[in-house]
């Protein structure tokens, strides 16, 4: 038999074939090292639910689960592989002075059943609330400590259970989301100050309160703020200028004493699908009250709501108990912003109704260059202007929206709240105006596909905050519909018979570009007017009530007739 020559075949000795095995065994463990090294890591991934255990750690080595697998505490033994029963063991051990995330960046977090609170436990009882935040920061500040920030590939998330089907169409399913509630005065229920690259996604961000902070008189009463404490907290959320690449997805944040969000941005955060409502104070307030000014904030917010702000909502129970505007102890914005700073805005598909003063207040935006998207967007029954924007929005876009200034609505009853709700409410039409917003030098805004109706005194109030004028700015004005109702209502605030009043400058605005917009109702406007393609009529909408009292308006279908002047009438959108 003849031995097989490998040298024959190969060209190689079998001592060189060996030889470059070995290099090949080599080369392979070389590009494994690498790959560990350059892969994303992928986070853990923790669990809370009612049938879990106590947290174990090296100061709390009899707890009873590690918090690493959704199951329950299987009843004995101590870091059993078993879900945390109480939130607050994500950051808390019970420890002393111990506050510290067991999760780290990256990681998930997973919350079933609920509700969990945030702070100490209820006022009375055994174990009367003193075990949480033991040695740390009293009731107050007894919240989440600092999220551990994710990366831009893989965000820390803190997700309720449902987050995979948390919404119905475009909005959150309020029977999906899982609840989180502060108490026991505590701050915020929900600390996203210092929150980076994190995800917090189908949660109910409430408060039991059976109290309230503001308004004069305070109804059903005051919350106490010494010994003993009531059961509630401040602020839903709270923000800070190292927030940013944040993203609240399916939130429903509501029945807080004083803001649903409140604090500024140190980036880009983003709302989709949040419904933040009947929070005493304001809904979003950028302003954490020392006015404080976000750094390159980038606001998102889609397909979300903010109403009822000003309005008080007691636990246990539904809507406004009671609510009160700026001159009566309370304030009320949907959303408020400090003076000193810039946000840039993106707004869509969003809603802004029934807040004590202003719907959204982007007003006071004077300092640096953002700017600022309103589209497909709706405003009714606030107090206040339902839009506003600052000089420094620049260029400003408000397209497609649908206004509704009927800024005495909340002063009548409303189907489904208490008579009283509205008893101590005033400041009706405060700002009396429809729309309001303002130029700098240069700066530039488009109106365009908008339906307002109002019955405001001003329709559209316009500034310059440029003491040399604004005669290089532009405002381009078209394809809209200004529908306007005489409401005597308004005779002491401003308004006159005839209907509310269309364009007030407070300076000259160099080019002001009007086509293609049909006014009717709206006092002082002759036609034609020397505009191109502007004319008056009834726009002859499918539901346009007779206005004799504020519940008429609660009926107006937007939708144009079939016979109604408006159709085909528009300019092309270049």
């Amino acid at each position: 038999m003849l031995a097989f020559d490998y040298t024959s075949l190969t060209g190689e000795s079998a001592l060189d074939w060996s030889n470059r095995r070995v290099k090949m065994r080599r080369n392979i463990l070389w590009m494994l090292l690498l790959l560990s090294i350059c892969a994303p890591a992928f986070g853990e991934t923790w669990y809370v639910r009612k049938d879990g255990g106590t947290r174990y750690s090296a100061k709390a080595p009899t707890g009873q689960c590690d918090g690493n697998a959704d199951v329950a505490y299987r009843g004995r033994g101590v870091n059993q592989h078993c879900a945390f029963k109480d939130y607050r063991y994500l950051w808390d051990d019970q420890s002393y002075g111990n506050d510290a995330w067991v999760i780290a960046g990256g990681d998930t977090v997973i919350l079933h059943d609920g509700p969990w609170r945030v702070g100490f436990d209820a006022a009375t009882g055994k174990g009367a609330g003193y075990t949480w935040c033991f040695g740390g920061q009293g009731p107050y500040a007894c919240t989440n400590p600092i999220i551990p920030a994710g990366t831009p590939s893989q965000h820390t998330r803190i997700l309720g259970e449902n987050y995979a089907s948390c919404s119905a169409g475009n909005a959150v399913d309020k029977t999906k989301v899982t609840q989180i509630f502060g108490g026991f005065a505590v701050g915020s229920a929900l600390n996203l100050s210092g929150a980076q690259y994190v995800d917090v996604q189908c949660l109910e961000v409430t408060s039991h309160a059976q109290c309230v902070s503001h308004g004069d008189p305070m109804l059903p009463r005051g919350c106490s703020r010494g010994g003993p404490l009531d059961d509630f907290d401040s602020d839903g959320v709270s923000t800070d200028v190292h927030t940013h690449d944040l993203t609240m997805q399916d939130l429903w944040i509501h029945g807080h004493t004083d803001r649903g969000v409140i604090g500024a941005i140190g980036g880009v955060v983003t709302c989709l699908r949040c419904d933040i409502a009947y929070n005493g104070m304001a809904g979003w307030d950028f302003d954490d009250g020392r006015q404080t000014a976000s750094v390159h904030g980038v606001w998102n917010f889609n397909y979300s709501t903010i109403e009822w702000s000003g309005c008080n909502q007691i636990s246990p129970g539904s809507g406004a108990y009671s609510c009160y505007g700026q001159s009566d102890g309370g304030y009320g914005d949907g959303v408020g912003t400090p003076p000193g700073m810039c946000l840039t805005a993106n707004v869509d598909h969003s809603a802004f109704n029934y807040n004590t003063q202003d719907g959204l207040d982007l007003g006071h935006l004077d300092t640096g260059r953002c700017s600022m998207t309103i589209t497909n967007s709706t405003a009714r029954g606030n107090n206040g202007q339902p839009f506003k924007w600052g000089p420094n929005e620049n260029p400003a876009v408000f397209t497609n929206n649908t206004v509704m200034a009927n800024c005495m609505r909340m002063s009548q009853p409303m189907a489904g709240l208490p008579s009283t709700y509205n008893a101590h409410l005033g400041d009706f039409c405060r700002s009396n105006d429809a729309l309001s917003f303002n130029f700098r030098q240069g700066g530039t805004a488009l109106i365009a596909n908008n339906t307002i109706v109002t019955y405001a005194p001003t329709s559209f109030d316009i500034g310059c905050w440029d003491d040399g004028g604004c005669s290089a700015s532009t405002l381009t004005f078209k394809n809209n519909i200004v529908l306007g109702y005489d409401n005597p209502g308004t005779y002491n605030l401003g308004g006159k018979p005839g209907g509310p009043g269309g364009f007030y400058y407070q300076k000259t605005i160099g080019h002001v570009i009007r086509t293609n917009n049909l006014y009717y109702g709206i006092r002082g406007v002759g036609c034609p007017f020397g505009y191109l393609h502007e004319s008056c009529g009834d726009p002859k909408f499918v539901a346009e009530p007779r206005f004799s009292r504020e519940q008429d308006l609660d009926r107006f279908d937007y939708h144009l007739s079939a016979t109604s002047p408006a159709r085909g009438s528009g300019a092309s959108p270049q």
